[in-house]
């Protein structure tokens, strides 16, 4: 009796928390990738470059001191979902790893506690493979493959991600408080805003992206439902961007204010209106004080002490430094990590040349005074070691399976090997403007000479991947294959767990027809990445050559359900299925194709063949005209619309079109068959 009564209290209990918190108010999570501190509330030709902010930060709480973890999205962005810092949570770098199951997330709790949870991310920087999905009753992190960035990620832009969300909060029930993660990737490089913003310097660009979120910002949140309850809104930057300054022209490389000073406003229940917080905070502390914020504070342990300096029960705390780290120089260019501590007045950087400033005095960090104050450089050093021992204690963030898969494709592990010359980032950094140098020699055609320079790179920093990556595509392009597999292998035995490189290889391999190899490598980058889109198109290409039409139509089945939502996929699935004259799924496979890439030709044109095919010529001549529209130009294909057009009784238009297939292809048979039609006797 008395243990089932024990337990009728426990259930009470625990109902009564869930209700409670079920009718709490909906949170809304905004992070800003690649957001410098300095740009929300700035002034730009006498206007305010983001008003909406401006006006969030008025009616609630601003910290003006804001510290990233990290320069990178993806542990900037495992911190704010848990509260731990990189060294604990494991993910220490972009692409690599996943973020350990007995890590608890703040969707995790909400999800437990009746919030409707739904997260909306713009690049696959941030797929659910890494592990941020984890609590989320809805990930959506569904962007056509073929719209990839400068680092070869699928992205969408702000207006894309905000119609997402949207749409999902209008159909959670309502009553049920929602948690809503949003995360706007446009302020990125390269810089592409629109409008008034374009053709203009890199600097004016990027906040011209700014401007573009922060008005993409103001659309969501005056269209997001209202909630009986309220709504709490936190705006973050997962970290920052240098523009120049350092020599760094993005982020990743250096733990200067400029890459780790980020917005971060709070606004709703139980936040102050009009604050200004200006004590140094870390982002980490976030969750927690989101959590006590709504309510939740029993839950709020796990994810460390909250911000400082806010109202209803969320206690200051003493001053602490604040931890940032950057492995990138080391598991990309071979050079040395880096660490960093940040407090009310100093940062202090470990590097093989540490150097410490004092920020308040010297916002530029332009004059290193570690010798004069070695009181400080002891306590801030103390303090990032404190932090770092924690990652040997820290649960692996590596997956076994992945570990495994590469061990069985013949790699030792997915994780970098130790290598490179520990160079300090501060002198590894002047290699870079050779580098973009070299870049641009091969894209103008001049492979010998970009390879002369990368050679010459690749001595001076050995064990430097991206140095590596790049010497091999300018090898093969100047026509030395055997040269540029040697140097790719080179980089991929120094890190195999980087997909880009094995789909270089691949397709270094595919173009020596060695296709045994080639699978090789498409597999290995789908191990990586399920959702290479390009990787699963390899394997179907092999499958079609050494197999039969159905067994490559098996493997671009599997791409799609894999959820790579490639258009190229579906094009070539329907092109496949109106051979075998299976026309209603060829049908429906080349609409989704142009739906999801309207502005690809090609789609547009095996839509078209499938109308044909089905006799429906209007529906057929109009996908045909899209096609050519957006500059679908094999001449074979004009000549038959041209064809069409006459049958159908447009001869201007059809005109128009075998003039030019002539134009296209002189001297071809397309060519002697458009001028036939256009002449006939």
């Amino acid at each position: 009796m008395l243990r089932r009564g024990f337990l009728a209290l426990v259930l009470a209990s625990a109902f009564r928390a869930s209700a409670a918190s079920a009718s709490g108010p909906d949170l809304v999570l905004i992070t800003l990738d690649t957001t410098r501190a300095d740009h929300v509330g700035r002034i730009v030709d006498g206007k305010p470059l983001t008003p909406r902010l401006d006006a969030l930060a008025a009616g609630g709480t601003r910290f003006t001191r804001a510290i990233a973890p990290a320069p990178l999205t993806l542990p900037a962005h495992c911190t704010l979902m848990t509260g731990a810092n990189p060294p604990r949570h494991g993910v220490r770098d972009n692409g690599v790893g996943r973020l350990p199951s007995n890590v608890p997330t703040l969707a995790g709790v909400l999800t437990r506690r009746g919030y409707a949870t739904g997260a909306f991310v713009s690049s696959l920087v941030l797929d659910r493979r890494f592990g941020l999905d984890r609590g989320f009753t809805v990930y959506d992190d569904a962007m056509v493959a073929e719209r990839t960035g400068a680092q070869g990620y699928p992205e969408r832009n702000a207006a894309a991600v905000t119609d997402a969300a949207l749409a999902w909060a209008g159909k959670t029930p309502a009553g049920k408080p929602r948690f809503l993660w949003v995360h706007y990737y446009d302020p990125h490089a390269p810089y592409d805003p629109p409008g008034q913003w374009r053709g203009a310097s890199a600097p004016r660009r990027y906040a011209g992206e700014v401007a573009f979120v922060d008005a993409e910002v103001g659309r969501l949140l005056d269209g997001l439902p209202r909630s009986e309850a309220g709504r709490l809104v936190a705006v973050v930057g997962d970290h920052g961007e240098m523009l120049g300054e350092h020599g760094e022209s993005e982020h990743g490389i250096f733990l200067y204010g400029s890459a780790l000073d980020v917005p971060l406003i709070l606004a709703g229940p139980g936040v102050a209106s009009g604050r200004v917080v200006g004590d140094v905070v870390g982002t980490r502390a976030l969750p927690a004080a989101l959590l006590s914020l709504i309510g939740l504070s029993a839950d709020a342990g796990p994810f460390g002490a909250p911000l400082p300096g806010l109202d209803r029960g969320v206690s200051a705390r003493p001053s602490e430094a604040v931890y940032s780290e950057t492995r990138l120089p080391e598991t990309a260019y071979g050079w040395s990590p880096l660490a960093a501590a940040t407090d009310q007045r100093w940062r202090l950087v470990l590097a093989p040349r540490p150097e410490l400033y004092d920020v308040v005095a010297d916002p530029a960090e332009s004059n290193n005074v570690l010798a004069s104050h070695p009181e400080v450089v002891r306590r801030l050093k103390a303090s990032i070691e404190a932090e770092q021992r924690a990652a040997r204690e820290a649960p692996p963030a590596e997956a076994a399976d992945l570990a495994e898969s590469l061990r069985q494709l013949g790699y030792l592990s997915g994780s970098p090997s130790r290598r490179g010359s520990g160079l300090d980032p501060k002198d590894g950094v002047v290699l870079l403007r050779d580098f973009e140098s070299a870049k641009s020699l091969t894209r103008q055609g001049k492979a010998a000479q970009a390879v002369s320079k990368l050679q010459d790179l690749v001595r001076r920093s050995p064990g430097n991947v991206p140095f590596l990556a790049r010497l091999a595509e300018a090898q093969a392009a100047a026509g030395d294959a055997p040269d540029a597999l040697a140097t790719l292998n080179e980089a991929i035995l120094l890190n195999p767990g980087l997909d880009f490189l094995h789909h270089q290889a691949a397709r270094l391999y595919e173009n020596e027809h060695r296709d045994a190899e080639a699978r090789k490598e498409w597999e290995a980058t789908l191990a990586l990445n399920p959702r290479h889109a390009q990787a699963w198109l390899g394997l179907a290409g092999i499958a079609g050559r050494t197999g039969s039409l159905e067994d490559e139509k098996g493997t671009l089945e599997r791409a799609e359900a894999s959820g790579a939502r490639s258009a190229a996929v579906l094009t070539r699935l329907a092109q496949i299925e109106r051979q075998q004259g299976r026309l209603e799924e060829a049908g429906r496979h080349a609409e989704e194709a142009v739906r999801r890439m309207p502005d690809v030709g090609a789609a547009w044109w095996v839509a078209g063949e499938v109308e044909e095919s089905k006799g429906n010529l209007p529906a057929a001549i109009d996908r045909f005209e899209r096609a050519a529209g957006l500059g679908y130009g094999d001449p074979r294909a004009l000549v038959h619309l041209g064809r069409l057009l006459l049958d159908a009784g447009r001869a201007a238009d059809a005109r128009a079109y075998l003039q030019r297939a002539i134009a296209l292809g002189p001297g071809t048979p397309s060519a002697e068959d458009a001028r036939r039609l256009m002449n006939p006797r």
